[in-house]
């Protein structure tokens, strides 16, 4: 666990404009496994019956498990944040707009944010790095939280 943290803090320790940053790794996230959460098994096997069965559930399932496997800590903290997501999604599929032009659109907002918040790297492979480090990125922010108030993970 430390060594994807410490890469991950490598990568981003020259945060130009951290206001801009931090909320894009979080939609990011939610963008991301909101397109995930779409993508009904229902429509892939036809014989699974429960309409809650998609792939976002499944991907925040492994990550979670994936999180308690690296840090206990880090993921009984991240369980709030987990249950909020799946009740954000949960609430979006109530509402009378279309999902997929809200995840899209916020998907385009927060690579943009990622993109300018940083101060240096500001290039497309630092992109592509925040990409592929998505499970951690949440974690991340919640280890430099735990760091200000003490809190060893």
């Amino acid at each position: 666990m430390d060594k994807w943290l410490y890469e991950y803090n490598i990568s981003h320790q020259n945060i130009k404009h951290p206001l801009i940053f931090w909320p894009a790794v979080v939609l990011f996230v939610i963008s991301t496994i909101g397109l995930l959460w779409s993508i009904k098994l229902i429509d892939i096997f036809q014989t699974i019956s429960s309409p809650l069965l998609n792939l976002g559930l499944i991907f925040i399932s492994a990550t979670i498990i994936y999180y308690f496997i690296i840090s206990k800590i880090l993921a009984v903290g991240m369980i709030p944040f987990i249950i909020s997501l799946v009740a954000f999604f949960l609430w979006l599929e109530t509402i009378d707009y279309p999902i997929i032009s809200l995840l899209v659109g916020m998907n385009i907002t927060s690579l943009y944010g990622l993109f300018r918040g940083r101060k240096q790297n500001s290039n497309l492979a630092s992109l592509w790095n925040d990409i592929q480090m998505i499970i951690i990125g949440p974690l991340w922010m919640l280890s430099m939280i735990y760091k200000k108030l003490g809190i060893s993970k």
